[in-house]
C-alpha cells in the first residue's frame, strides 16, 4: 500500500497575502468594515456552524453584513477574501510533487467551508498537486475531531499506520497521533522531505 501524506492548508501551504501574513490586517481600509465587526457579526456566532456545513457561508452573510455593512455584498466580501489568503509555499508545493513522483499519495486535509475548498482546489490549482481534498464541511466534523481522521482514511483508502498528518497545529498533530497516524507540527521554511525522513527515522527506533 502506498504511503499517504496529508497536508494541512492555512497555516501550512497557504501563508495570509504578500503585504501580511493575515487577510484581515487591511479589510478596513478596502472594504471598510472592522475585523472587530467582522468578528461580532460573522466569526464569532456562526464560524462553527459554516465550517462544519451546518450553515452556508453565502447564506450567513446576506443575513449579518447588510446591518453593519451594507455597502458590501456577500459575495463581493468572499471575493476579498479568499483574494487575499492565497499565498502558496511554491517550495512545499514541490516537495510534495516530488514525493507524488515517487509513489506517495497526496490530500489535502483541512477545515474549510465548502465555497474555500473548491478555490483552493480549482482557482489556486491545487487540485493538480494532489490527490484529493478531505474538508470539514464535507466531512461534517472538524480537526481535532478522530471522526475527521477517520473519514480522511476512508476518502483516500489509506491506513493510518501508512498515514502522516502535516499540519502546524498542535492539537490536530496530537490527535493524529491519537489515531494512529504519524504526524509532523510544520514550521515554516523547513524541508518537508527532511521533516518526514526525521520522523520516520523516530518511529523506525520506536
Amino acid at each position: 500500500m502506498k504511503p499517504c501524506l496529508m497536508l494541512d492548508v492555512d497555516g501550512v501551504l497557504v501563508h495570509g497575502h504578500p503585504e501580511g501574513d493575515s487577510w484581515v490586517e487591511n479589510v478596513e481600509r478596502d472594504l471598510g468594515v472592522t475585523p472587530a465587526i467582522l468578528e461580532t457579526c460573522f466569526f464569532e456566532p456562526h464560524w462553527a456552524d459554516v465550517i462544519v456545513g451546518k450553515k452556508q457561508l453565502l447564506d450567513v452573510l446576506e443575513r449579518c453584513l447588510p446591518p453593519v455593512a451594507p455597502w458590501l455584498a456577500p459575495q463581493d466580501f468572499v471575493d476579498y477574501w479568499f483574494a487575499h489568503d492565497n499565498l502558496l509555499d511554491e517550495a512545499l508545493v514541490s516537495e510534495a510533487d516530488n514525493l507524488r513522483r515517487h509513489g506517495m499519495l497526496v490530500f489535502l486535509a483541512t477545515n474549510q467551508e465548502h465555497m474555500r475548498a473548491r478555490y483552493l482546489m480549482e482557482h489556486l490549482r491545487l487540485g493538480e498537486h494532489v490527490d484529493g481534498i478531505v474538508y470539514s464541511a464535507a466531512v461534517g466534523v472538524r480537526k481535532p475531531d478522530r471522526a475527521f481522521f477517520d473519514a480522511a482514511l476512508k476518502q483516500s483508502g489509506s491506513v493510518a499506520r501508512n498515514t502522516v498528518l502535516v499540519d502546524d497545529m498542535r492539537a490536530n498533530v496530537e490527535a493524529a497521533r491519537e489515531a494512529g497516524w504519524m504526524a509532523i507540527q510544520w514550521t515554516r521554511g523547513k524541508s518537508l522531505v527532511g521533516l518526514l525522513e526525521a520522523e520516520c527515522a523516530c518511529d523506525a527506533e520506536a
